[in-house]
């Protein structure tokens, strides 16, 4: 598998590292060095390699040389099948497929051409370089998968192949062990009756954070967690400021992945508020969605069609439009304040994940795509 990150954050490629070597595959992952996390790693389920990233003064340079040792590091491991995840993989994975005569998987984890526009000098050369690999070499890929049946719908009709769901759902433990977000760095101030609204994840542009903040304005009883860091995190410290919240706005760090559906289950309700910044983001399928879920705590999420499918088809919670605090505000009040209709969509919510929504459904498309990408029954 490749991944250009340092992987120390990633539960995707993680949970399928280690239904791969249940289903008796050796996985050895290659990720990016950056000269401080080890170059080598042991794990249960699998080896990480980190290929550091030299020649820092000259971007192109360390581009190309960069790209040169991944593709080596891959080629050192006598691969029989290779693993591109996201876009930016697409490319080394492809090459070293080609040269060895291997078949590869693309995993989409995101449409990375539809993502949010970045650096606005930079955005138009990104999506030319990256929409050239993507035309490329996405047909030339044993099999294509990704993360929700939208994003399949549009990437089978864009490069006219077909892509299979693998769903990004959590790894579930029939046995919930609940710990307390009032124990974390931060939330020590949050009063033991106050009721709690949690959104786990990333404080990146185009997310509905804003929005969630603005709402706490109009759900004066209760505090609000932000789990989780990113670029836009002092930018909303700065807001809570202004909207006289700092003292129920609460920036925590993000826990250790296998803790998150544990402290989520001390919230009373979490709040999936992502906004169509970009086609992207309307297609997602948040991870957060299915931890509240796990958690066994009520949702209030984005009111896209394939996540009210399954948060008001399955009884979990209220779907809304997460670009109107108002709104996000009346939908958070409304759960609060029954505490008995809450309870029964927070047990609703953990049954779904229990009988559907979990990584043991999903790892079987994963590995019925390996099969068929070697030729070997599923």
């Amino acid at each position: 598998m490749l991944c250009r990150n340092t992987f120390t954050h990633q539960s995707r490629a993680e949970k399928e590292a280690r239904s791969l070597t249940e289903a008796g595959y050796a996985v050895t992952i290659v990720a990016d060095g950056d000269g401080v996390l080890p170059a080598r790693e042991e794990h249960d389920a699998y080896t990480l390699v980190r290929v550091p990233r030299t020649l820092r003064r000259f971007p192109v340079l360390r581009f190309f040389a960069h790209r040169r040792g991944v593709i080596r590091e891959m080629i050192r491991t006598h691969p029989d099948i290779l693993h591109a995840h996201d876009t930016n993989a697409l490319e080394p994975v492809a090459v070293v497929a080609r040269r060895l005569h291997l078949p590869f998987i693309y995993d989409a984890h995101d449409m990375w051409l539809k993502q949010i526009r970045r650096d606005a000098q930079r955005w138009p050369g990104f999506l030319q370089y990256y929409g050239r690999v993507e035309r490329r070499y996405i047909p030339e890929a044993a099999e294509a998968i990704t993360v929700s049946q939208p994003i399949v719908d549009e990437l089978s009709r864009t490069y006219g192949r077909p892509f299979k769901l693998v769903p990004n759902y959590p790894v579930v433990d029939p046995q919930l062990i609940r710990r307390e977000l009032r124990t974390l760095p931060g939330a020590e101030r949050i009063p033991a009756e106050a009721p709690v609204v949690l959104r786990l994840g990333n404080l990146t542009p185009g997310r509905g954070v804003e929005q969630l903040v603005e709402a706490m304005c109009e759900v004066s009883h209760a505090h609000l967690v932000l789990l989780g860091r990113g670029s836009s995190g002092p930018g909303i410290g700065a807001l809570a400021e202004r909207l006289g919240l700092p003292d129920r706005v609460h920036l925590l760090a993000p826990v250790p992945e296998p803790e998150v559906v544990g402290y989520a289950a001390s919230a009373d309700v979490g709040v999936s508020p992502a906004i169509p910044a970009s086609l992207n983001d309307a297609y997602s399928l948040p991870n957060k969605l299915f931890q509240y879920m796990a958690a066994g705590i009520p949702v209030v999420a984005s009111d896209f069609p394939h996540l009210r499918e399954i948060v008001s088809g399955s009884g979990a919670g209220v779907n809304v439009d997460a670009t109107r605090a108002d709104l996000l505000a009346a939908a958070l009040r409304d759960v609060l304040a029954d505490r008995e209709a809450a309870t029964e969509m927070g047990r609703r919510a953990r049954q779904a994940v229990l009988e559907r929504y979990n990584w043991t459904a999903a790892s079987r498309e994963l590995l019925a795509a390996y099969a068929a990408a070697l030729g070997r029954p599923s």
